[in-house]
């Protein structure tokens, strides 16, 4: 018997849920290093990267206690997955190239998992697009402020709307009752092209090429 899609959905949903923070712990790790942290100060960068987005979209919607407090495990996920960034460092890849990747993946998935819980709690189809762009976007936010870095997200660079672009297809499907899986895989498929085109050819919002402040990935002996 072949499953439904909303079966397929159902199991693949937390697969992508826990994906999304491993590659959002492993890009705050990284910003971290390059920030010239300690070992608590990558631990403390990666969780707030990882659980940040989701934690402002539960106390936004009334979901209190938060996810990770219910439920720790996303805790023993977050904690090593930022350690991983020491092994990115020491194989010795283009850095910045690396991080955009790891980056743009974990947008795609959290502005979907953010906008699906929305939806499922009724909310308005335009809340359920904020609280998307909320959770893919906010545990960036303070990473970079916290490593005294200008924000992807308040920068020029297509991320907000990329963000933005997959969270409205999302939602848009699921006001059409297209199957969620479906619906999640259109939305975050989108985010991740556009995001990545933009790395790919630095494009900007404004259409422009740009290239990243240098002093983000400088390295000091």
């Amino acid at each position: 018997m072949i499953p439904s899609p909303a079966f397929i959905f159902d199991n693949i949903a937390p697969v992508f849920f826990y994906a999304g923070i491993i590659v959002f712990a492993m890009s705050g790790g990284l910003r971290a290093i390059q920030a010239e942290m300690d070992l608590f100060g990558v631990l403390m960068v990666g969780f707030v990267t990882a659980a940040g987005g989701g934690t402002l979209r539960d106390i936004l919607i009334g979901s209190v206690p938060v996810n990770w407090v219910v439920d720790p495990m996303p805790l023993a996920i977050i904690l090593p997955s930022a350690l991983t960034a020491y092994g990115i460092q020491r194989i010795g890849w283009e850095q910045r190239q690396i991080f955009n990747w790891i980056d743009a993946i974990g947008m795609s998935v959290f502005c979907i998992t953010g906008a699906a819980l929305t939806v499922e709690m009724g909310l308005h189809p335009v809340i359920c697009i904020m609280m998307g762009m909320i959770t893919a976007t906010f545990g960036g936010l303070v990473r970079d402020i916290l490593c005294n870095v200008v924000p992807l997200v308040l920068r020029q660079e297509i991320y907000a709307t990329a963000a933005m672009l997959g969270s409205t297809l999302y939602v848009i499907l699921q006001q059409f009752d297209m199957d969620r899986s479906v619906s999640a895989l259109v939305g975050m498929s989108a985010a991740l092209i556009l995001r990545g085109v933009a790395i790919r050819y630095k494009f900007n919002i404004r259409g422009n090429a740009g290239e990243a402040p240098p002093q983000m990935f400088e390295r000091h002996e």
